[in-house]
Order: C-alpha cells, then sequence, then structure tokens
C-alpha cells in the first residue's frame, strides 16, 4: 500500500483554495509551535501535535523522515510570519490553512520561502505542512537541502521517450541519514488539479530507471563514502522551465521495486 505520508504531506497542496478566511487563534498558534519545534528539530513533540487520528497509516519514522527534510529546507531561517489564510479542499474534505512566511532575524536571505500549515476543521492537531519554493532554472538541485551529485545532466530514453535529466543527487537528511534523487525536465500539467496524479504515477518510472541502471547501489557506494545512511525512498524533482518552477515526489521502494 502506498504511504500516505507523503500524499498528504508532499501532495495535498494541488486542489482549491478558498483565501481570507476567520483566523482561529489556536489553529494559528498551534501552527507557529510546530514550525518553531521543526526548527529545532524536534520531531517527537512534532508527532505530538500531528493529527495522526485524520492522517491514518503514517509511521512515526515516516513521519520524522519528512520533518528532517523540512528543517533543513528552512536551515537559514529562524521565524515565521503569517501572510494567509483559506479554506483547502481536498476531495470532499476541508482543511483550513495558514501559510507563514520563513524569515530570518540575524540573516540577509533573498530566498522567498513560506510554509502552509492545514487542520481539519477546528481541529488544533496539524494534518499537514508544506514549505513552498520554486526551484531555479538553471539549478541541478532537487531541494534546498545540501546535496552530493552523482551525476550531471544527461539525456536518458525510458520507454522509447527521451528525457533530459538535470542531475542525480544524494540529498543530505538530518541524523547522516539521506535519499538518493533525481531531477527531471519535464512539462506539468497545466490544471493544477491534476499535479498530484500525474506526478505521483510518472515519478515511478524514472525511480524504476535509477534502480535498473545501477544508481541505488553507486549512492549507497557513495553515502558510505560521506558517511550516511542511506534510506529507501527515492526522490523524483519535475523542473517545468516553462514555469520557472517544479514538483517534488519521494516513491517508496514498493512503487519502484
Amino acid at each position: 500500500m502506498r504511504s500516505r505520508t507523503f500524499i498528504l504531506i508532499f501532495l495535498l497542496f494541488t486542489s482549491g483554495i478558498v483565501f481570507g478566511q476567520r483566523i482561529d487563534e489556536k489553529q494559528s498558534a498551534a501552527a507557529k509551535q510546530f514550525l518553531y519545534l521543526i526548527l529545532k528539530g524536534n520531531s517527537d513533540s512534532c508527532w505530538q501535535l500531528f493529527d495522526q487520528k485524520n492522517v491514518p497509516g503514517v509511521s512515526q519514522q515516516q513521519f520524522k523522515s519528512v520533518l528532517d527534510q523540512m528543517k533543513n529546507d528552512l536551515a537559514l531561517f529562524d521565524s515565521f510570519e503569517m501572510s494567509m489564510t483559506g479554506i483547502r479542499m481536498v476531495g470532499d474534505k476541508q482543511l483550513k490553512q495558514y501559510t507563514f512566511k520563513a524569515t530570518s532575524k540575524t540573516r540577509n536571505i533573498v530566498d522567498d520561502v513560506s510554509v502552509d500549515v492545514l487542520f481539519f476543521d477546528s481541529s488544533q492537531l496539524v494534518a499537514a505542512v508544506q514549505p513552498k519554493k520554486l526551484l531555479k532554472e538553471n539549478s541541478a538541485s532537487t531541494s534546498s537541502a545540501k546535496e552530493t551529485p552523482i551525476e550531471n545532466a544527461f539525456t536518458a530514453t525510458i520507454d522509447s521517450v527521451s528525457y533530459k535529466i538535470v542531475g542525480i543527487n544524494i540529498v543530505h537528511f538530518a541524523n547522516n541519514e539521506a535519499i538518493l534523487a533525481i531531477q527531471v525536465e519535464y512539462a506539468l500539467p497545466s490544471d493544477p488539479a491534476t499535479i498530484q496524479e500525474f506526478a505521483r504515477k510518472e515519478a515511478v518510472k524514472f525511480a524504476k530507471y535509477l534502480m535498473k541502471n545501477g544508481y541505488i547501489e553507486k549512492a549507497r557506494i557513495k553515502t558510505k563514502e560521506i558517511d550516511r545512511r542511506l534510506l529507501e525512498n527515492i526522490g523524483v524533482s519535475f523542473l517545468d522551465p516553462a514555469k520557472g518552477g517544479g514538483y517534488n515526489v519521494l516513491v517508496t521502494p514498493e512503487d519502484y521495486k
């Protein structure tokens, strides 16, 4: 079964939203508390604030891996300012969304990063969270975290179709963990509501390509050299030059093996 961790935490944000809804002060405070706990690397406390009842099937280890990546994504920042509120419709469910702009009181940072935090109904437990930053067109990086390159740009042929691979990298997580990740130039759907399903299906073939062509073994060797432990999930990053942005997916081993 596909883990719902990555569907809810990474891919939830493509459905319709209505902005300007009333702020629930308790939810807003819970969202800020959750974000500051991420900065501190306190995943155990975040787990206690996570809506495990409404988001079932998520293990604490999976949850921790996601938060470790977010901590890396937010490493340059030390504070948050709420910039927007709204209602997010996901299927037939309505969630309240609070968007925070990540800021720094000590550094002059040009990156524009914000974070969405979602809640079911009047719950004060966090249902989903995601930092948002457009990928740069001239970068082979798959994320804002530290990375170790395995291979630079080349053209790959998969099922008789040629794809421009921007880069294959090892993405560093906290606690000396890492994942193998590939970035691909790909025209994303024009309808945002279809991106989730598109990315979920398309990502699998690129993860399988990495496995078939020995990149998982290369990543294992490289992670040992840099004293890291390679996780089994594979990251696939779609970069659409026409849109100037990208979309990231994590593929679990049960899907690419």
